[in-house]
């Protein structure tokens, strides 16, 4: 088991350099690009203010009733299941974690919530896929927001896997207080392997590369690795953080977009096939898991995209599209306010 520091692929984002294109021409060029995923299509809505994650509104928020809490965590579950020969999902509507198996044991990506989804939902889980949690050698959490670092404590403490995270991100959980907090969610990992751009997770016959991606976080980490179906094999690639929940900030929709810029040629030079999510209502996989359940030999896996990369697409021209819809505003702002005081 070893952890390979290679050279960090260095792309300079070039979007909009040369010509002028307006906020709905961007998100309609994204949505076109992107529209086998629906679920990332929130990341287009120009129109609607960007939030910081927690910010509340103001309304009084109602009340479940009894018979709605059980409906809701009804609707939540997805069963486990086999996505390829080397994946694994497990998790649920809300959040999921994919187990990349090895020939020397599991690559575990994020750990839902809290530790008890983790000891009620991702261990039985996989346990029912018959694979053993003893075999966990790594833990790969995507970023620091606590659903999908939650339930690490339950993991290490009793499989004890080596703990991978962006540099950023440890650093953003070891502030006293995070940018991103919610009461539900349970203790942060504590320091152990700190990723850099570039770096790559080998562990027996696989290779899983790491990528900085930041905007969702500032060390937001995005994988590319191969995956395996019969004799054919495909190469996925995992956007590690998805929503603007980080307010109308200039400087991060700038990193976001040059993120996905970048992530889209990276894809497209190592023939990605299969875009996955770490919510399993972005990346369509709710559905594509259903799809999957009948599938009968010889079907076309309907995991496999040969427009993977047009989901970096989208959130490429989308996030560059809330961008420059914001300066706009800010622009007339400012023409405003100067024909008010000359």
């Amino acid at each position: 088991m070893s952890l390979i520091v290679t050279v960090s692929f260095i792309f300079s984002s070039q979007i909009n350099a040369q010509f002028e294109i307006s906020p709905d021409e961007l998100v309609q060029r994204g949505l076109l690009a992107g529209a086998k995923y629906p679920g990332l299509a929130s990341i287009c809505e120009i129109d609607k203010p960007l939030k910081m994650a927690g910010a509340r509104s103001g309304a009084k928020k109602r009340v479940l009733t009894d018979e709605e809490r059980v409906l809701r965590a009804q609707k939540a579950i997805i069963e486990p299941r086999q996505v390829f020969d080397n994946l694994y999902f497990v998790g649920n509507r809300s959040v999921a974690s994919w187990v990349i198996q090895t020939s020397e044991g599991l690559i575990l990506i994020d750990a839902m919530n809290s530790n008890r989804k983790a000891e009620e939902t991702l261990v039985p889980g996989i346990r029912s896929l018959g694979l053993d949690p003893n075999d966990i050698r790594y833990l790969i959490i995507t970023h620091a927001h606590g659903d999908h670092y939650g339930g690490q404590k339950y993991l290490v403490d009793n499989f004890h896997p080596r703990v991978v995270m962006g540099d950023a991100d440890w650093a953003e959980l070891e502030k006293p207080i995070p940018e991103i907090f919610n009461p539900k969610w349970d203790a942060a990992p504590t320091r152990d392997i700190s990723i850099n751009d570039g770096d790559v997770i080998e562990l027996g016959d696989t290779r899983v590369q790491l990528y900085v991606t930041p905007g969702h976080t500032l060390g937001t980490m995005s994988l590319i690795f191969e995956v395996k179906d019969g004799d054919q094999r495909h190469t996925a690639a995992l956007w590690g953080g998805t929503g603007l929940n980080f307010g109308p900030n200039l400087d991060r929709l700038k990193m976001y977009s040059d993120s996905a810029a970048r992530f889209q040629h990276l894809s497209k030079e190592k023939s990605v096939d299969v875009f996955l999510s770490n919510h399993p209502t972005r990346d369509n996989s709710v559905e594509r898991l259903k799809v999957l359940a009948k599938r009968v030999p010889n079907e076309p896996h309907p995991f496999v995209d040969a427009n993977a990369s047009g989901a970096f697409e989208l959130l490429r021209d989308c996030s560059l599209a809330q961008l420059v819809k914001i300066e706009q505003y800010q622009q007339r702002v400012q023409k405003n306010a100067r024909s008010i005081f000359n």
